[in-house]
């Protein structure tokens, strides 16, 4: 509490528990995301909390890093849209007018206008109506709809990546086949990540299908994963080997971070570029129009 003074109401919390009788993780439940909370649950409950919560503060650490740089980069190009939001404010208001006080007609402005904001009420629409469907999906298919969109998809990929095969590697090593890592997982609370892929691992146990066939299945299950339980080894060396890949997920992970964040701000240029010579075309077509027509 004296090193963290921002964070002495959640150490009250923990500490309070901790008294109690409950379990470190105990305490975190509500504080942290469900996700999180279940990954430093199995970690408390089979011993590797301290790696854990090592993990997860290198991943927080670096994402608050990569938060930081990533408003460094938006910065300028930001204040470059605004900038241009408000000449194509003064245009409405002020350069139209004039144009049509001299009589140049501004057909053509008003056509961008028009295809302009249709197609924003477009897209709007658009948006809307995926983000309702997205919120109606169940919790598995939203994560594979995640990652398979376009740029950030693969962000996603590698992170649900990650914290598989890390909760895996932890199963694993304790001596779980994949039934018991089934029953294991039924205690979840209902509508988490991990009670899912309990649930859909009991469905592919019960109808005879293939373990395998459930990791191709989605997006976010590591193919390599097949490989290592294909081996035949001890489960509890594939586990130590799935923490070595789990680990090498992290590190692409965050790799892949900073290189979108370093494509952010070239993307952000190009269309910055391409909204100048919409607002000159905006500006010049209406006056060659009508010097044409002279």
């Amino acid at each position: 509490m004296i090193f963290f003074p921002k964070q002495s109401k959640i150490c009250r919390i923990i500490q309070k528990k901790i008294e109690m009788g409950n379990t470190f993780c105990s305490g975190l439940e509500g504080l942290v995301n469900q996700d999180t909370y279940n990954q430093l649950l199995i970690a408390e409950r089979f011993g590797f909390l301290p790696r854990s919560l090592k993990q997860i503060g290198s991943l927080r650490e670096k994402g608050e890093e990569q938060r930081r740089k990533l408003v460094g980069v938006l910065l300028y190009p930001v204040m470059l849209l605004i900038m241009l939001g408000g000449l194509s404010i003064a245009m409405h208001f002020l350069w139209q007018p004039q144009m049509t006080d001299l009589g140049i007609k501004s057909t053509s402005a008003n056509q961008y206008n028009i295809w302009g904001s249709l197609g924003l009420t477009i897209t709007f629409v658009g948006i809307c109506h995926e983000a309702r469907r997205y919120s109606k999906l169940p919790v598995l298919k939203k994560r594979q709809k995640l990652c398979k969109l376009p740029v950030i998809g693969s962000l996603f990929r590698e992170y649900y990546a990650y914290y598989i095969t890390f909760n895996l590697a932890i199963l694993l090593k304790e001596g779980m086949n994949i039934k018991e890592i089934y029953f294991f997982l039924k205690n979840f609370k209902k509508d988490t990540f991990l009670y899912e892929i309990g649930r859909e691992l009991g469905n592919t146990l019960e109808s005879g299908n293939d373990i395998y066939e459930l990791i191709a299945k989605y997006e976010f299950f590591p193919s390599e994963i097949s490989l290592f339980l294909q081996k035949g080894k001890v489960l509890s060396l594939v586990g130590e080997e799935l923490f070595f890949f789990s680990e090498m997920i992290y590190k692409r992970l965050t790799l892949q971070i900073n290189r979108l964040i370093e494509m952010v701000q070239p993307i952000l240029f190009i269309i910055i570029a391409v909204i100048i010579v919409v607002t000159y075309l905006r500006m010049l077509t209406p006056i060659y129009s009508n010097l044409g027509g002279a």
